[in-house]
């Protein structure tokens, strides 16, 4: 990252550490989802949290989900979004920016700017970036699907409701996309990152079980 942008006064030093993000596709079972405490840093994104209570951090692009949720007050780690409404009505919640040119977002994996992220389609996408602005040198993706064999259940918990929205497939087609984008860059800033899904169709990371992703930082 630029030398001369510091980070943001919340922003933890998670300088050279391994870091689990948990999204919400179908994939993720809770007893995996287990093995990762006290062992690594861990991101939940939206729902998923209710797997982790324990988890560093809480991530939602959405007001809309912050109200369903009622601010997820009985999560006591750090909240993340990128609504400038949701931080209004939520001062608990810190506040991170996805980069965009004029009216149009960026989908680049970005590290000049501390607190900016590309945008990639999804919150998994903006933590896993948001992750290695934090010193992260190792992810393991929980979650990371980006398909649905069931469309009537798109996540782990079924559909959002409504006014949420739900993917379909143009989404995960996108979302893979941008992901497997990004595994140059990764690779050039020295990152390890695995996926962890067994039925993922991001096809660029290497793909290994939680107790293998485990055993390869020696966590």
């Amino acid at each position: 990252m630029d030398a001369g942008r510091s980070p943001p006064d919340w922003f933890p030093d998670w300088s050279g550490e391994c870091v689990a993000i948990v999204a919400a596709g179908p994939s993720v079972k809770q007893d995996e989802v287990n093995k990762l405490r006290d062992r690594i840093h861990v991101i939940a994104i939206n729902e998923s949290y209710k797997l982790c209570r324990w988890a560093d951090a809480l991530y939602s692009c959405d007001k809309m989900w912050w109200d369903l949720n009622k601010g997820a007050k009985d999560f006591s780690g750090l909240k993340i979004t990128q609504c400038d409404q949701a931080v209004k009505v939520y001062p608990d919640i810190k506040k991170i920016n996805i980069r965009r040119t004029q009216n149009n977002v960026v989908h680049e994996f970005l590290m000049d700017k501390a607190g900016e992220v590309g945008g990639g389609g999804n919150g998994g996408y903006q933590m896993l970036n948001l992750a290695v602005q934090f010193g992260a040198t190792a992810v393991a993706l929980l979650g990371f699907d980006c398909c649905s064999p069931d469309i009537q259940k798109p996540h782990w918990h079924g559909r959002h409701p409504s006014p949420l929205n739900n993917p379909i497939q143009t989404n995960f087609v996108t979302w893979r996309t941008h992901l497997d984008n990004a595994a140059a860059k990764l690779a050039q800033l020295n990152v390890d990152v695995v996926n962890c899904s067994p039925i993922s169709t991001v096809s660029k990371y290497p793909r290994l079980t939680v107790d293998d992703a485990l055993k390869r930082w020696t966590l």
